[in-house]
């Protein structure tokens, strides 16, 4: 597995459980079949720039450093002014088409900013593939990409 993509699925699991060691996070790589040592681990996490915060369970987790909506809105409202081609849905799924070489800083802008809309995203250079978990979801998203054609 890639740095990137090890790193989004580090991401994911922030969102989805308290991590509170880097051991956790080799267990829990190790489960999805992705094995790495403890040292990749520490500098994921030192490139990431996790930081550590208190655990409603107590104790101490790790957690993304906190980035405004409005960074991530503008980030996202820029690339999709200069990258954005077009936007269709099918089902539970919205794609997107970018200008080649944009797919990849695209996704990520988007899964931050839709973090209860989607259930994953894909991309390769141009595209950029969404999975929403309801049928709502997926209009919400397909109306909000619309604008920018």
């Amino acid at each position: 597995m890639r740095k990137r993509e090890r790193h989004r699925l580090i991401t994911r699991l922030l969102n989805e459980q308290d991590v509170q060691k880097q051991e956790d996070f080799v267990g829990l790589l190790e489960e999805r079949g992705v094995s790495v040592t403890q040292a990749t681990i520490s500098r994921d996490i030192k490139e990431l720039k996790l930081v550590k915060v208190p655990s409603q369970k107590g104790g101490y987790r790790y957690s993304i450093p906190r980035e405004t909506t409005e960074d991530v809105r503008g980030k996202l409202d820029k690339i999709l002014k200069t990258a954005f081609v077009s936007v269709d849905r099918m089902d539970k799924f919205v794609i997107l088409k970018t200008l080649p070489g944009n797919a990849s800083a695209l996704a990520n802008l988007i899964e931050k900013h839709y973090v209860k809309e989607l259930f994953g995203t894909l991309n390769d250079d141009d595209n950029v593939l969404m999975i929403t978990r309801t049928e709502q979801d997926t209009e919400r998203l397909f109306k909000d990409f619309q604008i920018y054609i």
